[in-house]
């Protein structure tokens, strides 16, 4: 006895001598479909993670412009920006100009660039790191 794959006998033949089955055609979808769904998910989450980075390298400039205005050292500016933004941890990397001084008889500029490196998780695919840079500044 023979066993068949399809369904039915494979009595009807096409005009090129192939037998009608569609036994495996669900498989060779997904296997053509799934690459290119898992490639659209993986980039909707690198991005994600972009758009969460750029905010949080703002808000780490916007806190340490404000600990440097209110007389503190550039170091501890650094350690409130990263408790400010803690999952970026120690690749932020905080540059201060006025730190550290204040003087009420005279305008004071204070200005702080924030950096991060943002590494994207899109698996096969050549990927690249892309600095995130954030400038602050504030007067008075």
């Amino acid at each position: 006895m023979r066993w068949h794959v399809c369904a039915r006998p494979p009595r009807t033949r096409r005009a090129h001598g192939l037998p009608r089955c569609s036994a495996g055609a669900a498989a060779l979808e997904f296997a053509v479909v799934m690459p290119v769904f898992l490639a659209l998910v993986f980039a909707i989450i690198d991005f994600s993670r972009y758009a969460f980075t750029l905010i949080s390298v703002q808000q780490a400039a916007a806190e340490a412009v404000r600990a440097a205005s209110m007389g503190k050292t550039a170091t501890e500016a650094q350690s409130l920006a990263r408790a400010r933004s803690p999952f970026l941890g120690e690749g932020l990397a905080i540059a201060c100009e006025g730190c550290g001084m204040v003087d009420v008889n005279r305008l004071m500029t204070f200005r702080v660039i924030a950096r991060y490196t943002f590494q994207p998780l899109l698996p096969l695919l050549p990927t690249f790191p892309v600095t995130v840079a954030e400038e602050s500044r504030v007067s008075f």
